[in-house]
């Protein structure tokens, strides 16, 4: 995932979000291609990485073609889709997909009709790998990354090692491929995850 090929189905919003209720997310320019951004008509999956201020980090995956959000969180022990889902957070996200697309004419390249589904539903993964949570330390960011490679590569979202191997040894793999590789395009936004997780490790010299 060091780069994203340019066939590739999927794109990663290239901004931290968090939720509110009754918020407008104003997504039209990246949707459109604005900065060299992959416009939406040419993908299947838009990932956004959410941010919970100051607490957490989970991720969305916008499903274009079947209008559906997937959200995989690795401490769903703590409630946040439940508590975004009733309070309105989800909903609030989901219209101003629709919206966004509707300023930017997105429904013009797709065949009559494409827009009359287009509800986005939100979905809980509920099993997703599961970091082991301890208060004020939690991977977090670092679930988050592993969920984008794997769904950018291709492969099931799911994890045979134990919460604390899997979180240690993903980072220790994030460490070898900035440091070895030096290939940042895509690691720089990880890199910003990792910043904000409550473990983060300390990349000064970036």
């Amino acid at each position: 995932m060091e780069r994203r090929p340019t066939n590739a189905r999927w794109t990663i919003f290239p901004q931290e979000l968090n939720l509110q209720n009754g918020k407008t997310y104003f997504l039209r320019n990246i949707a459109n291609g604005v900065g060299g951004h992959p416009k939406w008509k040419d993908v299947d999956m838009v990932l956004f990485p959410i941010n919970v201020p100051h607490a957490h980090w989970f991720l969305a995956v916008l499903h274009l073609d079947i209008w559906k959000v997937h959200i995989y969180d690795s401490t769903r022990c703590m409630n946040y889709f439940t508590t975004y889902l009733i309070g309105g957070e989800f909903k609030s996200f989901g219209d101003s997909i629709i919206e966004e697309l509707d300023v930017i004419d997105y429904w013009k390249d797709f065949p009559d009709g494409h827009k009359d589904n287009a509800v986005v539903e939100f979905i809980d993964i509920v099993d997703a790998p599961q970091q082991e949570y301890i208060t004020n330390r939690g991977d977090c960011g670092v679930f988050v990354s592993m969920y984008m490679e794997m769904i950018a590569s291709g492969v099931p979202v799911k994890s045979d090692k134990p919460c604390r191997d899997a979180g240690f040894l993903y980072r220790n793999r994030m460490k070898n491929i900035i440091w070895d590789t030096k290939k940042l395009d895509v690691w720089k936004f990880v890199y910003i995850i990792m910043k904000y997780s409550r473990r983060a490790v300390v990349l000064e010299d970036l």
